[in-house]
């Protein structure tokens, strides 16, 4: 039986070989989060144990693309935790809509960490709803501001199945509000799409959470059940670059079980502890209250 100090040796083996020999940092994850997910590849394979995964890992330079894919958890769905889009939908939706208008330029969502694309579709049918802007097929609204989303991931099968967006119509009957399901178009064959004037609103981009470009001026960032598999130093980088990316006014939205902390935590205010949603703050009221601190 492996001892808890064999297994940390035989861990730290695999993350630094690929750390030193492939440029794959793990450190980002939870050692217990990056052992169960090593092991879902030692178990693919049929091997020992962690011991053998290494020496398969320096013989076959391929597995790195199937272990990058363990590590990402796709669980998503259409307005999944309802409470959450109502919220949005309610309070978030007509204050960004507002905002833009008054800016006259148009309003910009990034959601990060995408998975198959379920998320970021539902956000364009609550925004298009929310603005008259997309409607059914073959016919254009006016009335709000032009919407853009953003939607990245690490995984390009995900990304891919995403940017088809055919989904089982089952799956939108099922979950999206009577309001935003005018942008689906429902097929004979049981699938659903987006109506063309919604994919307008959807570009999907690989991308690293870690590494991310600059962004600046966005309205809206949704990033959901995905710092959790993160490491505490890493969670805490990734929401300083979220509040740097916000506009003052700006949503950020995290999942339930996820929380806002570290220095990126005083940029913010609550608009629903329960939701995790929160508005970014005005950055000189943040600069005045760090100066009287």
């Amino acid at each position: 039986m492996t001892t808890q100090s064999e297994h940390r040796e035989a861990l730290d083996a695999v993350t630094g070989h690929l750390a030193r020999d492939r440029g794959l940092d793990l450190t980002r994850y939870k050692s217990s989060y990056l052992t169960r997910r090593l092991l879902v590849r030692v178990r693919a394979l049929r091997l020992a144990g962690l011991e053998e995964y290494l020496m398969f890992l320096k013989t076959h330079p391929e597995e790195i693309g199937p272990l990058q894919k363990a590590l990402s958890i796709k669980v998503t769905g259409f307005f999944r935790n309802r409470s959450c889009f109502e919220l949005l939908e309610e309070r978030v939706v007509p204050d960004l809509v507002q905002r833009a208008a008054m800016r006259g330029d148009a309003l910009t969502v990034w959601s990060a960490g995408c998975a198959t694309g379920e998320e970021a579709w539902s956000l364009a049918a609550l925004f298009a709803a929310g603005t008259s802007a997309p409607g059914p097929p073959g016919r254009r609204g006016t009335g709000g501001p032009r919407v853009d989303i953003l939607a990245t991931d690490l995984d390009e099968a995900a990304l891919a199945k995403a940017g088809q967006a055919v989904f089982p119509a089952r799956a939108i009957l099922g979950a999206v509000p009577d309001g935003a399901r005018a942008q689906f178009e429902m097929r004979d064959d049981g699938t659903a799409v987006p109506v063309p004037a919604l994919r307008t609103m959807v570009r999907f981009e690989r991308e690293n959470l870690l590494d991310p470009p600059p962004r600046h001026d966005l309205d809206l960032v949704v990033c959901r059940n995905v710092l959790i598999y993160f490491s505490l130093e890493h969670q805490a980088d990734i929401l300083g670059r979220f509040a740097a990316a916000l506009r003052d006014g700006g949503y950020l939205v995290l999942g339930r079980v996820e929380r806002l902390f570290g220095p990126a935590r005083a940029a913010f205010e609550a608009t629903s502890a329960r939701e995790r949603v929160y508005q970014r703050l005005p950055r000189v009221a943040v600069r005045r209250g760090a100066a009287c601190a």
